[in-house]
């Protein structure tokens, strides 16, 4: 929990300004998106090799791994700023999102830490120990773009620069205190009978489970659908006349969404099931992406509403689909399998933002907002029809 408090603040803190960044050094909205895509390629790659690294260490030394990768990435990425140079931009945010992989694996050390029965709840906790770092991330971009101003950094490197020490706080939280490790604890919860063959990880057998490609489907459309909208919401506001700290206060209001109700959404899932709660948050991120259209920018309690909402929808499926992967599949297989539901989440994230701004650049953001809209909305009744078909999916220990 103090890590993912710690890690999203730090992630949140460079994450406001990304955008403007790229702005900043390219000239020109269309291509705006590459920087919330790097960071999401980081967390990508990140996904796909520290999960490796849990399957042969645990998960401590993975986490304090990500996070060390982080600020490395924060240093870069100032730099970058101050000697105006997108190629080390770009590199240096690939290495932050890394960081990022390192917060959303601490789910999975929970989910490891509990007994079955309360596993959902377990990450709803997690996730909503983000909220701390998260909310009051935004909040602090602009002050920290002061603060490293004085010493020679531009106002969108700053920003980075922070997030980046404030990773080696979390990498701290993970190295010392996070014994024994989730791994170990994992294994005495679940024993293997003595004698128990090594089980092989067959990847291609996992991934042809319903549940798992339903899984990993959910986390990769709601993570598509509030990237896409969130990642060109702060250049929309600044067009309309908003400050930094303006723009801060809205995606202050979208993260508390994305966060605070996790264990409200944990609860729920332990007690409905996993696929009416995934269904809940297709809804609610399609009515968030119309509100968005429709909304009137220079109302700030509009924006806030309609960021808040999409968070709210991807909260819900956040949970209830990270649940459902882990149900799943056997403990030996959780790394992999959780790895590639990261690596397969992240990556097609970063081709939304990259679309997003190409598509704000053409469109607009109303505009953008409806596609939104219209993917969860599609995605959410093709879910539907699959409940009618599968109901044991909808109970809440379906595997």
């Amino acid at each position: 929990m103090a890590s993912a408090m710690l890690g999203g603040l730090g992630q949140l803190i460079g994450l406001t300004v990304a955008a403007l960044l790229m702005e900043d050094l390219l000239g020109s909205r269309t291509w705006i998106g590459v920087g919330n895509a790097s960071m999401q390629v980081g967390t990508a790659l990140g996904a796909w090799q520290l999960s490796r690294l849990i399957a042969r260490s645990g998960r401590r030394i993975a986490l304090t791994v990500g996070y060390a990768i982080g600020l490395v990435g924060g240093i870069a990425i100032a730099y970058a700023a101050r000697f105006d140079s997108l190629t080390l931009a770009l590199v240096g945010l690939v290495l932050f999102g890394v960081a990022n992989t390192a917060n959303q694996q601490a789910r999975f050390a929970a989910a490891d830490a509990v007994a079955d029965s309360r596993r959902a709840r377990a990450v709803g906790i997690v996730v909503w120990s983000t909220t701390v770092g998260v909310v009051f991330g935004p909040k602090l971009s602009g002050p920290a773009g002061d603060v490293f101003e004085r010493w020679g950094f531009p106002e969108y490197g700053g920003p980075f620069l922070m997030g980046g020490l404030v990773f080696v706080l979390a990498a701290l939280v993970c190295h010392l205190v996070l014994r024994p490790d989730p791994t170990e604890i994992s294994r005495q919860l679940r024993p293997v009978a003595v004698g128990t063959p090594t089980v092989i990880v067959n990847v291609k057998d996992c991934l042809a489970r319903p549940a798992v490609r339903l899984a990993i489907g959910s986390l990769v459309v709601g993570q598509v659908v509030m990237v896409g909208i969130m990642s060109i919401t702060s250049v929309h506001l600044k067009g309309n006349g908003y400050t930094l700290g303006g723009v801060g206060t809205v995606i202050s209001g979208h993260v508390l969404g994305m966060y605070g109700p996790a264990p409200i959404s944990g609860w729920l899932v332990d007690k409905l099931g996993r696929l009416p709660v995934i269904i809940g948050g297709h809804a609610l991120m399609a009515a968030a992406g119309l509100y968005a259209a429709l909304a009137d920018p220079a109302s700030h309690g509009s924006m806030i509403a309609a960021l808040l909402l999409l968070g709210l929808g991807w909260n819900a499926n956040f949970v209830a689909a990270s649940t459902l992967v882990t149900d799943a599949v056997s403990q030996a297989e959780r790394p992999r399998i959780q790895g590639i539901a990261d690596s397969s989440t992240f990556l097609t994230s970063a081709v939304a933002a990259l679309f997003a701004g190409f598509g704000l650049s053409a469109t607009s953001y109303s505009t953008m907002s409806i596609v939104g809209a219209s993917i969860a909305l599609a995605t959410g009744i093709i879910l539907v029809a699959l409940r009618q078909l599968n109901p044991v999916l909808s109970t809440p220990t379906a595997a």
